[in-house]
């Protein structure tokens, strides 16, 4: 794994979840980066291009939450949706067909998936390469990366031959950077699926359509070094070097930030919880007096502990009802994901028990370890109290939002059974007692009827659903949306929802 700095060595161990959220191998994403350095290197390619192809092919799959829950209306599983869309053959529309009836999808779901994809399988590509793209160049941008990054995941699903979306980009249009990652991902995801031959005959078959040919061709005679064991461990310097020639003024805080948005992206309800909940857990421990180091760190666990929940398919999260054990168990694996990926990032170890705690109970009842009181620390029991108070104040499928008073109680009942810490509760109840619904920040420019538009855009809510709740037009609710558009600097849903929550206007009133 590229340890050059800590930002690299965060963003490398976060890229796990990229790969979990879309059914892949653990280590895609980093073999795919190693490989786009080695490509890059190949075509002759500056030390900034190179720098710029290993974040851009290492964050590839950044934007995927962006139309998860649109994907879960097509097939219930939508992380093994993902997965067969990514090896399947995207301008055949059998193949599209195919993966959505065999993603997970009961016989009723497969049916209303297939007509919705053969009615309108042009408008639903383009509406999901331009969400997820725009989601990922948001997030490239939150983490402050050089222009070419966000530049080429804007652009991760057009094609050589201009096939491809959301804007049909052809050739030179596309960077070096977005064909070295481009070939890349395509050599790494089919050596990964089948070995050398399967890589190198859909190299060959995408050559000159998707792919710039002149790199599927410099990548054909890569594929024996891929398929060593030590392919890794044999481009780590040269993998290193290429990473740490980027000049990043991406700071750990930044990383947690954004990731944290990732995961809360997946869900139109969950849009913001990370942050609220950091928010609450920070003024929380200032409160109760927890050292600087701790709160730092229990912050930082705030705004990553959900984004294990990327791997977990978005039906889960999306029933109107109590989970079934199956369902339950998927549900909670979340907790263990979450742990497992700060855990492999030095900078995030302390980090990642806390966030890895924030369902376990001081009398035993929670998960992923069921730990009891004596094994949860002060940050851990602010992160649990926080959590719990956060989701009770924001919708779920099942129920509204629950108004302060009565999520004040219900957070008291818990610490009454034995659940959560009385002090770390309390803490959380000051902490959100004393805020209230903020207007929009100077910066955004947003009028109050905006500001409201833009909330129930971010929580998934149609045109005509908005011009209901708000009792408008649906053509006012379109005026509004291109004028709040313009004034975020986006052009996609799911980038203004980013934006809404970075700006913090998502927070529960």
């Amino acid at each position: 794994m590229p340890a050059s700095n800590p930002t690299v060595e965060c963003l490398s161990a976060l890229s796990v979840i990229l790969d979990l959220a879309n059914g892949l191998a653990e280590d895609k994403s980093l073999l795919t980066a190693a490989l786009a350095v080695q490509l890059a290197e190949a075509a002759g390619a500056s030390s900034q291009e190179r720098s710029a192809a290993f974040f851009a092919a290492l964050l590839r799959h950044l934007g995927c939450t962006g139309y998860a829950s649109v994907e879960a209306t097509l097939a219930s599983d939508d992380v093994a949706l993902r997965n067969r869309l990514i090896h399947a053959d995207g301008r055949r529309p059998l193949a599209v067909l195919s993966a959505v009836t065999s993603a997970g999808a009961t016989l009723g779901e497969k049916g209303r998936g297939l007509v919705r994809v053969a009615t309108r399988a042009g408008a639903l590509r383009a509406e999901w390469a331009a969400e997820a793209c725009g989601a990922a160049r948001q997030l490239a941008l939150q983490l402050r990366m050089a222009p070419e990054v966000p530049r080429a995941l804007e652009q991760v699903y057009e094609q050589w031959d201009g096939a491809g979306a959301p804007r049909g980009l052809a050739r030179e249009a596309l960077s070096l950077v977005s064909r070295v990652s481009q070939v890349a991902h395509t050599a790494v995801v089919f050596h990964l699926a089948g070995g050398p031959a399967l890589s190198a005959a859909t190299l060959k078959g995408r050559s000159g359509s998707a792919l710039d040919p002149g790199l599927a061709d410099l990548a054909m005679g890569m594929l024996e070094g891929l398929a060593r064991d030590d392919y890794l461990a044999s481009r780590a310097e040269a993998t290193q070097r290429a990473a740490g020639a980027a000049d990043l003024p991406t700071q750990v805080e930044d990383i947690a930030a954004a990731f944290g948005d990732f995961a809360d992206l997946q869900c139109p309800w969950s849009r913001g919880h990370s942050r609220a909940v950091a928010k609450v857990a920070g003024e929380a421990a200032a409160a109760m007096g927890l050292p600087e180091a701790e709160r730092r760190d229990l912050v930082l666990a705030a705004h990553l502990h959900d984004v294990g929940q990327a791997a977990v398919p978005t039906g889960v999260w999306s029933v109107p009802r109590a989970f079934r054990p199956t369902e339950r168990e998927r549900a909670q694996a979340h907790a263990f994901f979450t742990e497992r990926a700060l855990a492999s990032a030095s900078p995030l170890a302390s980090v990642a028990k806390i966030a890895g705690a924030h369902h376990e109970r001081l009398d035993g009842s929670g998960y992923h370890r069921g730990l009891r009181e004596a094994a949860l620390t002060r940050p851990a029991r602010l992160l649990a109290a926080a959590d719990a108070l956060c989701a009770m104040l924001e919708p779920r499928p099942h129920r509204a939002a629950m108004e302060r008073g009565a999520a004040a109680a219900e957070l008291r009942a818990m610490v009454r059974g034995g659940a959560l810490d009385a002090g770390a509760a309390e803490a959380c109840l000051s902490a959100v007692g004393e805020r209230r619904s903020q207007p929009a920040p100077a910066e955004s420019s947003l009028t109050a009827r905006e500001l409201g538009v833009l909330r129930l855009v971010a929580r998934g809510k149609t045109n005509k659903e908005i011009a209901q709740a708000l009792g408008i037009s649906d053509r006012t609710v379109q005026h509004h949306t291109i004028h709040i558009y313009g004034k975020l600097e986006v052009d996609t849903r799911a980038a203004a929802a980013l934006r809404a929550a970075q700006l913090g206007l998502l927070e529960p009133e």
